[in-house]
């Protein structure tokens, strides 16, 4: 398995909007310069093992969420809802929609 350190940044990215933290403040709250996390959000370094589980301690998630994108179950039963709510010729469009992406992601 390869690691997309394009959308480990976006987790993280969003995730620390979640929080309401500036890049500059979850910087110092993990110890690591601004510059190196902007880094990381933007795709350009993957994050190192201590930076993932500082990130864990102040964001919370876990490992996986930020490394490989797992969905908790919360968010889960949110997209399974607003997908029932689809008509039936929407949901061939919207899996042709989401396949196309993530053949575009890999």
């Amino acid at each position: 398995m390869t690691l997309n350190k394009k959308l480990i940044g976006i987790r993280i990215m969003q995730k620390r909007k979640e929080h309401g933290l500036k890049q500059e403040e979850l910087s110092e709250k993990i110890g690591y310069s601004k510059n190196h996390l902007s880094n990381i959000e933007r795709g350009i370094y993957a994050p190192t093992v201590p930076f993932i589980f500082k990130l864990c301690n102040t964001l919370g998630e876990t490992p996986d969420y930020y490394l490989i994108g797992r969905i908790n179950e919360n968010e889960s039963s949110e997209i399974i809802s607003l997908i029932e709510k689809f008509p039936p010729d929407s949901l061939k469009i919207m899996t042709k929609l989401i396949s196309t992406y993530l053949d575009e992601i890999k």
